[in-house]
């Protein structure tokens, strides 16, 4: 028939929709075949921009994918542009269908034209034709790989066919991809895939020997190996710990708490009473903390129910942290309500109350605060941490209300610097500088020192001087030998420049001093350098203290 006749070309189209209806997949795949004999690219191109118009069929993405392959075959170029006119969903297979018939016939243009593309797309292409291709040696892989800027591509899946030989040898796999020349991502998928399939082929009993082959080729980057004793834990995570406890002190202590908390995770009961026995208690108490943090995120929300099973040294521990973990997902009446059922068991809740107060005060900083007013005696140092900490928070949306709150409170408590100093940290330099004249008890260097640095960071040298002139005369030499490590720290070329320029050779002398100190811990200066600064310290005999 001829293909430029509109009447062929409709029974063409009829005849598409025939095939695509055919429930033998043997029958749609010969009647496409002679569907697409003597077509050319164009025609099939075109063949499958109709298919796109195509109501979804049970078979039509098999069709396209067929289309697609002999598009490939005659037309590679096009059949890639085609596949970014699809559904996105098929982006991936279709890709594929190209990717591999490409590389069957021309593996080095598929290389160079899948370079080009955007991730995540370019990484899938390129492995596929590496993976299929059979035309050229891993050197000429190598050659092309380098000459079109993607050999970390390469690298991968030479990386990648290294694990697969030897993936049913778990000490050979593991020490392969822990030493392999690669990141840490591809480190962390080979090793998912080498314990999956240890663990399909390993007896569940084995999880003993299976820790400790982990244990002993996991000396260097640990952090990696975690994740592999995580995917063996949870093959059966009681059996794990037990096995777990018969090794040596130093596994047990690098993988103790990956395997409790799938332990915590299956069975939160019975995992606490192993670690609350006399003989665990008596040779590792000092893990208990850390694995009692585990079992509160495994019980969630229903840690009151089973208080009881904590040792009674640890309850206000296991509290802290189930309050700690739980701030974000209940209301605050609702933790400050499971705060007093603890206290009414006779719990202390002070550094647990004060640690809720911290996340409290970052969501309602003014309801926070008013619920420690009324509650200090609730909070650690007698409410006044925890008074602190709101009202700094308080103070970033109404530093008027923070310090008319703070004034009230007794002047020991030194309220008002947590409202300065939170104003400051946030660079609101200004707005917290207007403030300071209110401070009481200013008479310290403590906060001045602080306000120094935070104004040297920004820029506002002068300023920062000028903090000193307001001190009594006791503090100034330890105000100005402290100002000396953010000055250092932050614009170590004006210290060089401006301290020669100071016209009070005491407080030169003091700054210096304080240069001098640093330098013996920290070596900003060159040895040049710190003698010309040495030169401003007054000796014995001229120095007024």
């Amino acid at each position: 028939a001829n293909i430029d006749d509109d009447t062929s070309l409709a029974n063409e189209e009829r005849d598409l929709e025939d095939i695509i209806e055919l429930a033998s997949a043997t029958e749609r795949r010969l009647a496409l075949y002679l569907f697409c004999e003597d077509k050319s690219g164009e025609q099939i191109a075109k063949f499958l921009r109709q298919s796109f118009k195509l109501e979804h069929a049970k078979n039509l993405n098999l069709v396209q994918r067929i289309l697609f392959a002999e598009l490939t075959r005659i037309d590679p170029v096009k059949s890639l542009e085609l596949v970014w006119e699809t559904e996105r969903i098929q982006w991936e297979a279709l890709l594929d269908v190209v990717a591999i018939h490409w590389s069957s016939i021309a593996p080095d243009d598929a290389l160079r034209a899948f370079s080009s593309l955007s991730e995540p797309w370019k990484g899938k292409a390129l492995t596929t034709v590496f993976q299929h291709q059979v035309n050229l040696t891993d050197a000429e892989l190598a050659e092309i790989a380098e000459s079109l800027d993607i050999t970390d591509y390469f690298a991968r899946w030479v990386f990648d066919g290294a694990v697969a030989a030897v993936i049913d040898e778990p000490r050979t796999a593991f020490n392969l991809v822990l030493k392999a020349d690669t990141s840490d991502l591809h480190k962390r998928t080979a090793l998912t895939e080498i314990t999956r399939r240890w663990i399909e082929r390993e007896s569940a009993d084995n999880i003993g020997s299976m820790l400790r082959l982990v244990g002993e080729v996991s000396t260097e980057k640990q952090y990696l190996i975690y994740p592999v004793v995580a995917d063996i834990a949870a093959a059966n995570p009681k059996l794990a710990w037990k096995q777990l406890l018969s090794l040596s002190e130093e596994i047990q202590q690098r993988f103790g708490n990956t395997v409790f908390r799938a332990f915590a995770t299956q069975d939160p009961i019975a995992s606490i009473r192993t670690i609350t026995t006399k003989e665990y208690m008596g040779s590792q108490v000092s893990e208990v903390k850390f694995l009692l943090m585990d079992w509160v995120r495994a019980l969630s929300g229903r840690i009151l129910e089973h208080i009881e099973l904590v040792p009674e040294d640890f309850r206000s521990w296991v509290v802290y942290n189930s309050v700690d973990y739980l701030a974000e997902s209940l209301t605050p009446n609702e933790v400050l309500n499971l705060l007093a059922q603890f206290r009414l068991q006779g719990i202390s809740t002070l550094e647990a109350t004060s640690s809720f107060v911290t996340h409290w005060s970052r969501t309602d900083p003014a309801a926070a605060v008013q619920w420690v007013i009324q509650n200090m005696e609730q909070g650690i140092r007698n409410g006044r941490w925890m008074l602190g900490i709101s009202l700094e928070q308080l103070a970033l949306l109404d530093s008027t209300k923070a310090m008319e709150i703070a004034l009230k409170q007794p002047e020991e408590s030194a309220l008002e610097e947590h409202v300065v100093l939170a104003l400051l940290r946030q660079g609101k330099l200004d707005e917290g500088l207007s403030l300071l004249p209110q401070v009481r008890n200013s008479t310290t260097h403590y906060m001045h020192s602080s306000i120094a640095s935070i104004l040297i960071e920004a820029g506002r040298l002068e300023e920062a001087l000028a903090l000193g002139e307001g001190l009594v005369e006791s503090v100034r030499p330890n105000f100005y030998r402290n100002l000396a490590w953010p000055w250092l720290r932050f614009d170590i070329e004006s210290l060089l420049e401006k301290l020669p320029q100071l016209k009070n050779i005491e407080i030169r002398s003091m700054i210096a001093t304080g240069v001098v100190q640093q330098q013996e811990s920290y070596p900003f200066l060159t040895e040049e350098e710190l003698e010309s600064v040495r030169a401003f310290v007054l000796d014995e005999t001229n120095h007024r203290e």
